[in-house]
């Protein structure tokens, strides 16, 4: 009875690892494999009632009489696409170390075949040299999941690369804070909350967060009608801040840009000139930055002394000393 259980077992895993719709396993090539990985010489009554057994399960297996050639698992979690594009996500967040990309990679492709799992890797493209040093963001994650949870602030030790690029500990004294949430933003992902006994609202990279500890005090009491998320959605590139009417005139080829940036939910209307004016809702300092990385196609118009300021960045920046 043991070694049946442990047939339907190796059957299933045979099934996952080496069957799909264009790679259809004959009877003899189950046996084989099983023979081959397991070192079980089931017989053919035993395979069948395997069969049998994972559909009563719920597996979705196509079988010889309906396709002519074999067996082969119809339905996976999921599809060779959507692993794809896990993979390409996971390979593309530098917040995960070498180590952590390569160890979720094998867990994400062992929901395909082997045969759908050599084309991702053909096409997935890992960005080492732009991957954290730092082991413990997901660690820091399910800290924080807790702490949020349980409404309680959290201290940690804060990191930044030196010239030697290493990370080291930007001071002393460990961090204290009353942790709300984490976003993703900008390819990295942030842990939002207000520092003790104060008000604003600050974001922290998970892969410079080390050493986290939870402890048992409550969060600060803030105001009524507090949300930190409010300043999280406002916020552009990371710089949170109270979010204003921000004026722009845009070259239409980056309009695309503006509206992935910003979302749909602000006023367009096109100039005579064929640029586009546009009002958003963002952070001062945000836009700012925004802003410089668009100065060929995009300026900012209103309010003044933003644009008063992005033209005193301008007029300082060592370029124009070179």
């Amino acid at each position: 009875m043991l070694t049946e259980k442990a047939i339907t077992i190796c059957l299933l895993e045979v099934l996952r690892e080496y069957s799909d719709e264009s790679h259809i396993l004959s009877m003899s090539e189950i046996t084989s494999k099983i023979n081959q990985l397991y070192g079980l010489n089931p017989d053919r009554r035993t395979i069948y009632s395997s069969l049998e057994t994972l559909v009563e399960l719920g597996y979705d297996i196509s079988f010889y009489k309906e396709n002519g050639k074999g067996y082969y698992i119809r339905d996976r979690q999921l599809e060779a696409s959507e692993a794809h594009l896990l993979s390409d996500a996971v390979c593309s967040f530098p917040f995960i170390s070498e180590k952590q990309t390569a160890q979720l990679l094998k867990k994400i492709h062992s929901f395909v075949s082997v045969h759908e799992r050599r084309n991702i890797k053909n096409l997935t493209v890992i960005r080492a040299n732009q991957k954290t040093i730092n082991k413990q963001v997901f660690f820091n994650i399910e800290m924080l999941d807790e702490a949020i949870e349980k409404r309680v602030k959290v201290t940690f030790d804060y990191f930044d690369y030196g010239v030697d690029k290493q990370l080291h500990k930007r001071r002393e004294k460990k961090y204290k804070v009353n942790p709300y949430g984490m976003v993703y933003s900008n390819e990295h992902y942030y842990l939002v909350c207000v520092m003790s006994r104060q008000d604003r609202v600050s974001m922290y990279r998970l892969d410079r967060i080390q050493n986290i500890e939870i402890t048992d005090i409550p969060l600060d009491e803030r105001e009524c009608g507090f949300d930190p998320h409010v300043a999280v959605r406002n916020a552009v590139y990371a710089f949170t801040g109270q979010a204003e009417s921000i004026e722009l005139l845009v070259e239409r080829k980056v309009l695309n840009d503006v509206i992935d940036k910003f979302g749909i939910n602000l006023i367009t209307s096109e100039e005579k000139d064929g640029r586009i004016r546009v009002i958003v809702n963002a952070s001062r300092m945000g836009m700012k930055y925004w802003a410089l990385q668009y100065l060929e196609n995009a300026e900012v118009v209103a309010p003044q002394d933003l644009r008063d300021e992005i033209m005193r960045t301008i007029g300082s920046s060592r370029y124009n000393n070179s």
